[in-house]
């Protein structure tokens, strides 16, 4: 007669068993639950490739529509912070998610970002909460922002609060993250107050908050506060590969779906988790938009950096199935005769205005004739 096994280990046994039955259940019913969602039918309408004049005129044209290259595999996100309390959009990731070889790569948008507009402040955080106030909805025109500076059109999108973002993190249960450095921020107009310790912790969804918004002591700046978001995001998906956080996940996304301003439904966010889980920690890659610094009509902005954005634009985050090239961009660049644009520059007196001395007032800027700057075409050739 075999020898049975100690009541204890036999208990023990049984309840893995039923554990590991329960997670099975729980997963399948997650898989049945989840639903990709739907991809764009077609680019946004973006404002036209214009005649090359210093001030292109108004009238919009169809932007250009390269064929996607695996309508079933790969999905484009864009997804935004609203993180200064003030209503500008201070973080803006553009993902790419290929689900064949199962990647995803994040293209962080630098706040100061100039873009190719005709208004006062052209910042790239100003444009959702600038469109609102105009009586627009905010996302259709930082959509097409992003079709303009990356020549794609997200598939999807999700537009975060920081109440959303809290309460989602708490929803997980918190991260474990180890913080760098000492982060201590007091800003009573904004009621932020940021008070953490460096080295490894278990954070809530404030503690969070205060992480990605924290930039103070950084010689970067903007940038420094990039790249720690780009390390919290990737410890977030490498803590969250356990098939134990799943009911965390389904929780948090039903939450995020009634919450947030999203074209996503719960299933949705749910497939996009999954996906971005399958990935791995060696599926993940991390970019920021090449940009210089600059003073351009008193206010500080980045400007992109054309000859070293286009070769990552096609290496990393082109969905299409044909190299992009500066014609199927609208941004602002420094070119050898100063500030160019792709598709010609708009209220093109901007670059040119200096401000005067303390002492005299400035006078209200109006448009002038210049020097005519032509966009150009850079294409990347094989070495």
């Amino acid at each position: 007669m075999k020898n049975k096994l100690p009541k204890p280990v036999r208990l023990l046994l049984t309840l893995s068993l039923l554990a590991a039955v329960g997670l099975i259940s729980l997963y399948s019913v997650y898989r049945v639950w989840e639903t990709p969602p739907e991809k764009a039918d077609a680019p946004l309408e973006a404002r036209a490739a214009a005649p090359r004049e210093e001030t292109p005129s108004p009238s919009p044209t169809a932007a250009l529509t390269p064929e996607p290259e695996d309508e079933s595999g790969i999905y484009t996100l864009l997804l935004v912070g609203n993180d200064d309390g003030n209503g500008n959009t201070d973080t803006i990731l553009l993902c790419r998610l290929d689900t064949g070889a199962h990647t995803l790569r994040f293209l962080s948008i630098p706040r100061d970002t100039l873009i190719n507009a005709d208004w006062e402040v052209r910042k790239v955080n100003a444009v959702y909460w600038g469109d609102r106030l105009s009586g627009g909805n905010g996302i259709d025109a930082l959509r097409r922002h992003m079709r303009m500076l990356t020549g794609i059109t997200p598939d999807n999108y999700a537009v975060l609060d920081i109440e959303d973002m809290i309460a989602a993190v708490d929803l997980l249960g918190g991260v474990d993250f180890e913080v760098p450095m000492a982060m201590h921020y007091d800003d009573p107009s904004q009621n932020l107050h940021i008070h953490l310790d460096a080295g490894m912790q278990h954070l809530n969804g404030e503690q969070v908050m205060g992480v990605c918004r924290y930039r103070s002591s950084y010689v970067m700046g903007d940038i420094g506060r990039i790249e720690m978001q780009q390390q919290f995001l990737r410890a977030c998906i490498e803590q969250f590969t356990q098939l134990g956080k799943v009911p965390n996940l389904m929780q948090a996304a039903e939450y995020l779906a009634g919450a947030v301003d999203t074209d996503l439904t719960a299933a949705n966010m749910a497939w996009y988790a999954r996906q971005a889980l399958l990935c791995g920690s060696e599926g993940l890659r991390f970019e920021t938009l090449p940009t210089e610094p600059a003073t351009v009509h008193k206010y500080s902005y980045a400007v992109v950096l054309l000859s070293d954005w286009l070769p990552m634009l096609n290496e990393l985050f082109n969905p299409y199935d044909r190299e992009l090239t500066a014609d199927d961009l609208d941004l602002v660049y420094r070119g050898e005769q100063g500030y160019a644009g792709t598709q010609g520059l708009r209220g093109s007196w901007y670059y040119s205005w200096a401000a005067p001395a303390a002492a005299i007032a400035p006078p209200t800027p109006t448009p002038a004739l210049g020097p005519r700057i032509a966009s150009i075409t850079i294409r990347r050739t094989e070495s």
